[in-house]
């Protein structure tokens, strides 16, 4: 009897089930820009990377760190023993951050602050809220106590004495959420109306998520469960039970060396119920808490017309012709459109253009179309850039500038956009035409935070949403007469403790804007001259982003239980009237950091302190053939821009030595060694040996070389060296017969990639893919010669509903002294190779079905989305997500020159469903039936795929 141990399985245990919960561990910065360097700086219990021009966020990130540090310290009872990694980037034109356990204590501080409504809105310093929250999870993941602290002493930081680390997302980001909010200063996601109208239009809706829907949430509305419902989660149990029974909880689970699998248990012992059974009453507790307001909002309710319904947030703006409405509902391709009607006519829909990453727009009458538009850069930046529609056609109007929200000068001459760069809020005027001059005309201090404007018909003023150091959102205005920006000076309009926003500018002058005066989101009416406000909506959810456009009216969008909707109300009546006085108020939040804290000198960055392993896995295998034993590590600095992972072994009956080495230095240089032997069984004529062969193959590349067209078309290069050695073979068998083989290429790559996806569609949802490779034997000591050239074309259209049709080609060419290509079998992966690629898949025939140094293929397949699960099994890290299905064809031919092409023909379908593990990872399982049409080498196939999600 054979007793065999696949010394692979911890490792891919590990990968799959922690790994993927925490890849954010792996995302590099962006590349260094000229004359950026990287700096650090330390405190006592952290240590902050940041580039040169940030040292005083860098400073401040320290002292509010040091300060959350001793405010948190006696809830969680303990905190990580090496000091935590902080890392400040000004990358991304968008508010965020995130925290790991792995391989050290590690967060990433997104420096851009909030400027629109999205939950985010309600906070004192955006360091201090965006800090607190993410020093929550190290503090939450670092729990250990008993037999899971002592084998961290052994085995370092591995994932899986991590406990808290693998619970579902609820747990951590509700713990984060309870803990950042504050209820006596009144900041923070859980005392905003933002989050209590998201929970009040679920119960609402009378769709209260369940336990195991809300543990593995990611595409069903809310988008945002596991912080809303977990928010919510602990307020519960902290009320219910107090929070040292939450504290007592988070100390006995942080022992159990078992994660996933003993989490209700642990539940049970603290609180005399498992979560399964407690989610029950909190959803009570939810209906109490909400019920009596909805009765009361939907009998008064007052609410427009429907003109739009999506499940995102829609970017809309006036103009002359209509609304403009970006549209984007998660299933097709976004487009710009207009919507307009005459009084009392139905309205209707005008397309304009297709879009991508639009997050704001304005139109002029002589001017034309101009967008904000997000753009993925290639050096890892994801930044707003401005771009004018004229004549059926795009022209950048700037590039890296980061401007995000415009509008029209009058004239139509000039835009003026606002930005935010280090943290610090930008007014400029930019010249429209070829060539014109862009004037920046007023730049805010440290905590003052520009949110969304409008200017008034002559030109004259501007009115803003503006958030000021320790206080909450008001409306200021500024006049635009002078174009310097020293002269430049803001007029407070309101000083209430609403969240005010989205203000615009109506045609008598007046001003809309939406607000949450009684805790709830409505559009209001500020007439400046004898400064009263006058409510146009009473909405059961909220209403935000008011425009008025000829011909409907009020224009906003209101939040339903399943969504957003655009509505419109051709005459709006005042509901109500007050003073602007009567709401006027102050927060006055404290400075967070009571005493500055001890720093070290500022020093250049270096990477080497953060760059040891901080862990390790055995790894095994012992049958009659071999005895394995090896170990695993891997490790990053604190930048993320060195990574690595190398697995060892040796094998004691054999002495041979495997290993495989992944080395990545951002997304530029990837370099990878492998070395793993193989064992054939042979038997012939009554007699068994064994081949016994060496593979080794070494890869060095280098991606992303001179990328252009907003980074969609790049050049990369790469040296492959694939070798396989036979070692042994069986006495019975002549020498010679089974030759050796080494390639060794050098080559290069042009891709192109538009591609997008989309949330509710399979795979990708439109756009073109290409490539085109050149790789040569010739530099190299290599037992082939010549050149390899290949490329290869796809297309996604988007079909309506949730559906595709994709359509493939590829073609490859080889001397004959070169490498030949293998066509044949159900794995796709060798194709989405960029170099060393000589297979091609063809389904409905068995792998190498055909050999050759020409090939040619051809694909067409059917993509559909067939259902949403999206549940887990009861708190085990097992569940279900989307469920998918394709019909394709596939054909294709491999020969050699002068020989016959022989086309062959395969067809079937294949219905996939995302497996859900961890809670985290969705891990597409794909089933598939083909048919080989070749009466010869064709024929029925079944098969099953599972396919990680890079």
């Amino acid at each position: 009897m054979i007793i065999k141990q696949y010394y692979w399985l911890p490792a891919v245990l590990l990968f799959v089930l922690g790994v993927c919960g925490q890849r954010v561990m792996a995302t590099p910065v962006a590349w260094e820009q000229p004359q950026q360097q990287w700096l650090s700086q330390q405190s006592q219990h952290f240590t902050v990377s940041f580039l040169n021009g940030h040292q005083h966020s860098a400073a401040r990130a320290l002292d509010i760190a040091e300060q959350v540090h001793s405010e948190l310290l006696p809830f969680f009872k303990g905190s990580p023993q090496q000091r935590t990694e902080l890392v400040l980037v000004d990358d991304y034109d968008f508010s965020n951050g995130w925290a790991s356990s792995q391989p050290f204590a590690q967060i990433r501080l997104y420096i851009a602050p909030p400027e629109d409504v999205s939950g985010l809105e309600v906070y004192d310093e955006w360091l201090h809220t965006l800090i607190r929250h993410e020093y929550v999870h190290i503090m939450h993941m670092e729990l250990a106590d008993g037999a899971v602290s002592a084998l961290r002493k052994i085995f370092g930081r591995n994932l899986f004495l991590f406990p808290h680390a693998l619970t579902p997302g609820l747990l951590l980001e509700g713990l984060a959420v309870y803990l950042e909010s504050n209820k006596e200063l009144g900041y923070g996601r859980l005392q905003g109306s933002y989050y209590e109208m998201q929970m009040r239009m679920q119960v609402a809706a009378g769709e209260v998520k369940d336990l195991q829907q809300v543990a593995v949430a990611s595409r069903q509305w809310p988008l945002n469960s596991p912080y809303l419902y977990g928010a919510y989660f602990i307020e519960y149990l902290a009320a219910t039970y107090g929070e040292e029974k939450l504290q007592l909880f988070l100390q006995r689970y942080s022992r159990q060396v078992l994660p996933y699998f003993l989490l209700n248990h642990s539940a049970k012992e603290v609180f005399g119920k498992d979560f399964i059974s407690q989610w029950g009453d909190y959803q009570d507790y939810l209906s109490a808490r909400f019920s009596k307001q909805i009765t009361e909002l939907k009998q008064s309710a007052v609410s427009g017309h429907e003109l739009y319904k999506s499940l995102f947030l829609q970017v809309t703006a006036s103009s002359s012709r209509g609304l403009l409405v970006n549209r984007h509902n998660g299933e097709d391709r976004a487009n710009i459109a207009v919507l307009s009607a005459e009084q009392g006519q139905t309205p209707r829909w005008q397309h304009i253009v297709n879009s991508k990453g639009v997050t704001a727009l304005a139109e002029h009458d002589t001017a034309g179309l101009a967008v904000s538009r997000q753009v993925d850069y290639a050096d890892g930046r994801t930044i707003n850039d401005l771009f004018v529609y004229q004549h059926h056609q795009w022209r950048a109007l700037s590039s890296g500038q980061r401007f995000r929200k415009l509008r029209w000068m009058p004239s139509g001459k000039q835009l003026l956009a606002s930005r935010k760069v280090a943290g610090l809020s930008e007014l400029w005027l930019l010249g429209v035409q070829q060539g014109a001059a862009h004037k920046r005309i007023w730049q805010g201090e440290r905590g003052v935070v520009l949110g969304g404007f409008d200017i008034s018909a002559d030109g004259d003023y501007l009115i803003a949403a503006l958030k000021r150091p320790q206080q909450g959102w008001n409306l200021e205005r500024l006049a635009l007469a002078s174009s310097t920006e020293n002269y430049l000076q803001w007029q407070a309009v309101s000083n209430t403790k609403a969240v005010e926003n989205s203000p615009v500018y109506l045609p008598d002058g007046r001003i809309a804007f939406s607000a949450d005066y009684q805790g709830v989101y409505n559009i209001f009416v500020l007439d400046p001259q004898s400064q009263r406000v006058t409510q146009w909506t009473r909405e059961v959810g909220g209403a935000f982003l008011p425009h008025w456009q000829q011909g409907l009216g009020l224009v906003y969008q209101a939040y339903t239980g399943n969504g957003y909707s655009v509505r419109h109300i051709e005459q709006p009546q005042s509901l109500a009237s007050f003073a602007l006085d009567s709401v006027q108020g102050n927060y006055d939040y404290p400075d967070p950091v009571l005493e500055k804290s001890a720093k070290s000198k500022i020093e250049k960055y270096s990477p080497w302190p953060t760059l040891a392993p901080r862990t390790w896995l055995p790894l095994w295998e012992f049958d009659n053939l071999v005895s394995r034993a090896g170990m695993s590590f891997y490790g990053a600095d604190a930048l993320g821009r060195h990574n690595y992972q190398l697995a060892a072994d040796w094998d004691f009956n054999n002495q041979f030595a495997n290993y495989n080495l992944n080395y990545q230095y951002d997304n530029r240089w990837l370099v990878s060694a492998l070395r793993e032997h193989n064992f054939q069984q042979l038997s012939l004529s009554g007699q068994r040996g064994y081949f016994i062969s060496q593979d080794d193959l070494l890869s060095v590349q280098r991606r992303n070389l001179w990328p252009l067209w907003e980074d969609q078309l790049r050049l990369h290069s790469a040296m492959v060296l694939d070798k396989t050695r036979l070692l042994a073979q069986p006495a019975f068998i002549n020498q010679g017969q089974y030759q050796s083989s080494n390639e060794t290429l050098l080559g290069l790559a042009l891709t192109f990639d538009n591609r997008q996806w989309y949330l509710n569609v399979p795979g990708v949802g439109w756009g073109t893919y290409m490539d085109l490779l050149v790789e040569t034997n010739t530099p190299f000591n290599s037992d082939y010669s010549g050149q390899k050239y290949q490329g290869q074309w796809s297309m996604t259209l988007d079909l309506s509903g949730r559906s595709t049709l994709t359509a493939r080609l590829a073609a490859g060419y080889a001397d004959s002294d070169a490498k030949a290509f293998s066509l044949g079998g159900h794995d796709l992966s060798e194709e989405m190779l960029l170099f060393a690629r000589d297979r091609q898949g063809l389904r409905g025939y068995d792998a190498g079905v055909q050999v050759g140094h020409r090939y040619a293929t051809q694909r067409l397949q059917f993509n559909t989305w067939l259902g949403r699960v999206e549940r887990n099994w009861s708190l085990l890290p097992l569940g279900l997500g989307d469920i998918s299905g394709a019909l394709f064809v596939d054909s294709g031919a491999a020969w050699n020159g002068g020989a016959q092409r022989k086309q062959l023909t395969g067809i079937g379908s294949e219905l996939t469903a995302g497996l859900k593990l961890g809670y985290k990872l969705s891990l597409p399982v794909t089933f598939g039936v083909a048919k080989g049409l070749d009466n010869e080498s064709g024929g029925y196939q079944g098969y099953l795929r599972m396919q990680m999600p890079f």
